[in-house]
């Protein structure tokens, strides 16, 4: 069985085997994904094993995996919006509807006495720091600069009139707005390794269809907002401002900035959460 593809091989022995295993001749077969493994370095030969393998696996071996791989990042335009990916959908899904796989028993987080649950939630408590900050009210409209797939522009539906909400990845927004339509989406959450569960989405409590409505989605670009100011019809000015996991993405952070007086009212807020970690 371990010569399914799937196996990685401790050449040798580990610091942690006793017996036969201590040994410099030991093979040890394991799988990559197993949690007691999560510490281990693994190494890929440059040739494949010289091994026989009784059932295909779902790789033809390590360094047929990692040729392939190599192949695909040829073949990228290196223009390629990263977040168009299903991928990226999938994982900014689980971000921004945490109680997704409630109906499935799937926990967004593997459950142990340390879990890290009080990072649950970003999207929506970035929201309500925004409603915290208490703007003053001039027309009850909010801004969501980069809504991804719409989990924190929800949140400030539940508090403002009116909230535009726009990101530079249409796999996003169109995600968005099927959720704003009552469709049932899914998607795959990662359990352990490369092993998922599909799950469907679930809103956050209080957000219902009379909320989903009040928010207006569409594809845009942040370093473009005077731009939209000053000539996007119905977009605007706001009491609020949301701004989250963004500027160190953009190729014009001050253009986004620049903006700002143009487009919040008098005694308005503006909340920027940034990790700071800028794309060059």
């Amino acid at each position: 069985p371990c010569f399914d593809g799937k196996h990685s091989m401790i050449v040798g022995g580990s610091f942690m085997s006793t017996g036969d295993e201590a040994s410099v001749f030991a093979r040890f077969h394991f799988r990559p994904h197993f949690l007691q493994h999560s510490g281990f370095r693994l190494v890929a030969s440059e040739e494949d094993a010289p091994a026989t393998q009784l059932f295909p696996g779902s790789f033809s071996g390590q360094a047929a995996a990692r040729d392939e791989a190599e192949e695909v990042d040829l073949s990228s335009s290196s223009e390629d919006n990263v977040y168009e990916s299903d991928d990226l959908l999938a994982m900014y899904l689980g971000l921004h509807f945490p109680l997704s796989g409630s109906k499935e028993n799937v926990n967004p987080i593997m459950q142990h006495e340390h879990a890290p649950t009080h990072g649950l939630r970003f999207p929506q408590r970035v929201a309500e720091l925004v409603r915290k900050l208490e703007p003053e009210t001039t027309n009850n409209r909010a801004l969501d600069v980069g809504c991804a797939v719409g989990g924190s522009s929800f949140e400030l539906a539940k508090s403002f009139e009116h909230v535009e909400a726009f990101d530079f990845s249409s796999n996003f927004v169109e995600a968005a707005k099927r959720i704003q339509s009552g469709e049932e989406l899914s998607f795959r959450i990662p359990v352990e390794g490369e092993i998922s569960e599909e799950v469907s989405v679930v809103n956050e409590p209080g957000v219902d269809s009379e909320v989903m409505k009040r928010v207006n989605f569409f594809q845009g670009d942040a370093c473009a907002l005077s731009e939209y100011a000053n000539t996007k019809e119905g977009f605007g000015t706001f009491d609020a401002v949301m701004l989250s996991n963004l500027l160190c993405r953009l190729p014009d952070p001050m253009a986004a900035l620049n903006a700002m007086p143009k487009i919040v009212n008098k005694g308005g807020v503006v909340v920027m959460v940034t990790p700071f970690t800028w794309l060059e």
